[in-house]
């Protein structure tokens, strides 16, 4: 038995140092693809030439931003016209980009549209990156860096300009500072998520079921102090046109689908693209709907009187929002990192394949989707979300490290 001991441990070792390579291997190729990928969008213009700008989705929030701070944001939501302003900002035709976030958006990226198009992009980029890599230096100090680069989502939201990393930055910074007793703090970070509000309306509801009243006070005065400062700067006309152009979006990228089916991770968009009516994926989504409630409900109310970790109450709330919602893309998995970084201590081998299929299913949800006809990744988001539930549930010994 002795004589196993040091063979184990060198086989462990082996493991650490293959994974590590990997990860370093991972890191060249998906930086070398973002580089490629880049430059093939300066072709033509601002675009590759096949109607796809730099820095793809970011043009939108930038486009919003910059109508907002010259009072035309009526135009984000009016294809054609957006269409035509934004052909004339990157130089070159690309295809149809829609805006699909609230006015309020538009309010938060302003300050983006106070530089030329090209310089906030790098802007967006790095400064979403490096906020996304701040929280992970505060959970996990020893391989920060490396772990932020090579994240899986993290490529993909890169390769798209989205927002998964500013997301990811805000909740992380807001259940640190709820964490460490910086009630206010997180409440205000908390209130920027209106931004999304497909994936932020489930917040409140952790905050209701801990009794986190003061977060969640701030949380709601802050979120009403956005809506009033975008109301002010550009009426109530675009956010009637929001309104109207969300059942618009509805019918296009959920209720049909075919264009962006393989990037979507919710329930409704598996049984949709499964054979399923329409009825019956509302029907499926709105009982997924409700099981993320009651789990994330439940899980935040046993830890106001059981030895469960913040970090393991705060994981189900992740894993929670994502799987609530029937608009949710691989781009918005960025902010897995964090509940796959604090549950993987306490996760046994299965625990450890069912968190590792989560965090690679950003990078896989394309390939399966294309090759199968149907998104499986809403298959990954839940696998995790159950096993988080069930192991915070069975209140197993919390180790020390978690224990913050």
């Amino acid at each position: 038995m002795t004589a196993s001991a040091p063979s184990r441990k060198r086989s462990a070792d082996h493991l650490f140092f293959l994974v590590w390579f990997c990860v370093r291997v991972w890191v060249i190729c998906s930086c070398s693809i973002l580089i490629t990928h880049g430059l093939s969008e300066l072709h033509a213009g601002w675009t590759d030439g096949a109607g796809h700008p730099f820095c793809e989705d970011f043009l939108n929030l930038w486009s919003a931003g910059f109508l907002l701070l010259h009072d035309h944001l009526m135009v984000a939501y009016n294809f054609e016209a957006f269409h035509h302003f934004q052909t004339s900002i990157v130089h070159h035709d690309i295809n149809l980009y829609h805006y699909s976030y609230p006015p309020v958006t538009a309010l938060l990226s302003l300050p983006f549209s106070l530089f030329p198009y090209p310089v906030a992009c790098v802007l967006w980029q790095g400064g979403g990156w490096f906020a996304f890599a701040l929280v992970l230096r505060r959970i996990f100090p020893k391989h920060w860096c490396l772990l932020a680069l090579a994240w899986p989502a993290v490529f993909v939201n890169t390769l798209s300009g989205q927002t998964g990393c500013w997301m990811a930055a805000i909740m992380g910074h807001a259940l640190i500072a709820l964490q460490d007793g910086r009630k206010i703090q997180a409440g205000l970070l908390f209130a920027l998520l209106v931004a999304k509000p497909q994936l932020g309306w489930i917040v409140p509801l952790a905050l209701l079921s801990g009794r986190e009243w003061k977060t969640l006070f701030t949380m709601a005065m802050g979120s009403l102090g956005l809506l009033a400062m975008s109301i002010m700067t550009s009426g109530v006309q675009p956010w009637l046109a929001w309104h109207e152009r969300l059942g618009i979006l509805r019918r296009y990228i959920l209720e049909d689908g075919s264009g962006v089916m393989q990037r979507m991770m919710s329930v409704f968009v598996l049984v949709r693209h499964a054979g399923a009516d329409v009825t019956t994926a509302w029907l499926m989504q709105s009982v997924a709907t409700l099981i993320s409630v009651v789990l994330l409900m439940l899980v935040w109310s046993k830890a106001r009187e059981n030895n469960i970790s913040f970090p393991a109450k705060a994981s189900a709330l992740i894993f929670a929002m994502l799987t609530a919602t029937p608009y949710v893309s691989d781009y918005d998995c960025v902010v897995l990192a964090f509940p796959c970084i604090w549950l993987w201590p306490l996760a046994d081998r299965g625990g450890r394949f069912i968190l590792g299929l989560a965090a690679l299913s950003p990078i896989m949800a394309a390939g399966i989707a294309l090759g199968t006809g149907i998104p499986l990744a809403a298959v990954f988001l839940w696998a995790g979300f159950l096993w988080a539930v069930i192991r915070v549930v069975r209140r197993d010994p919390v180790p020390a490290s978690l224990k913050q």
